[in-house]
C-alpha cells in the first residue's frame, strides 16, 4: 500500500490511490444524495462551485497554506447542511490535489474540510437570511487550526512518540496562523457572495422541493 514516507506522509502505490480516489467519490455521493431529495440544479451549480473553489486553490498554491476552500466548506454547511457540506469539501480535495499533489494526505484535508462543513452547518453563520460575519471570522480562524491538527495527523507513523507529535503540531503553527490569516481575508472578499449565491440555491431548492411534494414528483 505504501512506498516510502514523503513530505506529506506515507506514498500510495497506484492500486491505493485508486482506491483512495473510489473511496472519497462514493463516500462524497452518498453524502451528496443522502438525506432530502437533491434536485438537477442544485447538483450542478455546487459542483460547479467545487471547480470554482479547486480551480481558486490552485491558482493560490505559491502562496503558502492559504486555502480558500475553508470559507467555502463553512458557508456550503452553514447554508445546504452538513451532508452536502462534506460532500463539497471531499470532492474539492479530491479535485484540486489531483492538480497539485495527491496522495495519503488527500484523506486526512478531505476530513479536515469535511468537519470543517460540519462546523459551518452547526454554528449559526446565518441568522434569519443575514450572514453573520463577525461570527464567519472567528469561526474560520478556529477551522483553521482544525483543519491543520486533522492534515498533521498523515504524517503519524506507528514509531512516533507524543512528544515528536507535540514537536510536529509546533512546526505546523506559523502554517496554520497563515491559513487562520488567509481565511480573514477571503471572509471579506468572498463571503458575501458565496452567501448570496448559497442562499439563492437553498431557496430554489426548497422551492422546487416543496413543488415536487404538491404534485407528487421527485425535484
Amino acid at each position: 500500500m505504501f512506498q516510502a514516507l514523503g513530505a506529506h506522509g506515507p506514498v500510495l502505490t497506484p492500486l491505493a490511490s485508486a482506491l483512495l480516489d473510489i473511496t472519497l467519490v462514493s463516500v462524497a455521493f452518498a453524502f451528496f444524495v443522502g438525506g432530502s431529495r437533491t434536485n438537477r440544479m442544485t447538483m450542478g451549480m455546487l459542483a460547479t462551485m467545487v471547480v470554482a473553489m479547486a480551480a481558486l486553490r490552485v491558482l493560490m498554491q505559491p502562496l503558502p497554506n492559504v486555502q480558500p476552500v475553508t470559507v467555502a466548506a463553512l458557508l456550503v454547511g452553514a447554508h445546504l447542511g452538513a451532508r452536502r457540506g462534506v460532500a463539497f469539501a471531499i470532492l474539492a480535495t479530491l479535485l484540486s490535489n489531483l492538480l497539485i499533489s495527491h496522495g495519503w494526505w488527500t484523506l486526512f484535508q478531505a476530513a479536515g474540510w469535511g468537519i470543517v462543513a460540519v462546523i459551518g452547518a452547526r454554528a449559526n453563520l446565518v441568522q434569519n437570511g443575514q450572514l453573520q460575519l463577525q461570527r464567519l471570522a472567528l469561526v474560520s480562524v478556529v477551522s483553521a487550526m482544525v483543519f491543520g491538527f486533522v492534515s498533521t495527523l498523515s504524517l503519524v507513523t506507528s514509531a512516533m512518540t507524543p512528544s515528536a507529535f507535540i514537536v510536529l503540531l509546533g512546526q505546523g503553527l506559523p502554517f496554520d496562523v497563515v491559513h487562520a490569516l488567509g481565511n480573514l481575508v477571503f471572509v471579506v472578499w468572498m463571503a458575501p457572495s458565496l452567501h448570496h449565491f448559497l442562499s439563492g440555491l437553498a431557496a430554489s431548492e426548497n422551492e422546487s422541493l416543496a413543488v415536487g411534494e404538491v404534485h407528487g414528483l421527485d425535484a
